[in-house]
């Protein structure tokens, strides 16, 4: 009796243990800050369209987008570069976004090819939309932005980005299409 006794006993307590094991490892995943930025590591083949703007006519365009976590899996770096479009060949953007504690944010910062830079922030993912708003610096403007990023699954994205000029009406200044890739396709448009 007695040993039957302590076997429950043990088999209770270590039931419970690893019940509560699932349960810390599942809340330290939830309240992981830096999923929304974990979520793209990898690499993404984006196909889009620069809409027209006054001074110049609309752009389709291929890029491959490369994400990967760096300084202690504290900031998620990315780089853009185009592999059909106006600048093929060439690196467009460098970035980095994090988590910002004290905010309760996700910062992020873009910086273009010919100057332009984009500062922009975000609660963090809603449903399949993680929205960033913010700035976008070109010469001496500083134009109101907000890009959204629209899930498809767990390999797939749309993006959106909308521009508010110096007249103040916003427009779509960018969409794209991402699908994740990996091995030889990852190199090829």
């Amino acid at each position: 009796m007695k040993i039957t006794f302590l076997t429950f006993v043990l088999f209770a307590l270590f039931a419970s243990a690893e019940s509560q094991s699932a349960k810390t490892a599942t809340a330290q995943k939830e309240m992981d800050p830096l999923l929304a930025e974990k979520w793209f590591v990898g690499t993404w083949l984006c196909k889009g369209t620069l809409h027209a703007s006054p001074t110049e006519p609309a752009v389709e365009f291929t890029d491959r987008f490369s994400f990967h976590m760096t300084l202690g899996d504290s900031w998620l770096m990315y780089q853009i570069d185009q592999l059909k479009g106006p600048v093929k060949g060439n690196q467009t953007l460098i970035g980095s976004i994090t988590w910002d504690a004290n905010a309760k944010l996700h910062v992020r910062r873009d910086m273009n090819i010919g100057g332009s830079r984009v500062d922009a922030t975000s609660p963090g993912w809603y449903g399949d939309k993680l929205v960033f708003m913010g700035f976008m610096i070109v010469g001496d403007q500083k134009l109101p932005i907000k890009q959204t990023f629209t899930k498809k699954g767990d390999a797939a994205y749309d993006s959106a980005l909308e521009v508010t000029g110096a007249e103040g009406k916003p427009t779509q200044w960018e969409e794209e299409s991402c699908k994740k890739v990996k091995g030889a396709r990852a190199m090829a448009p």
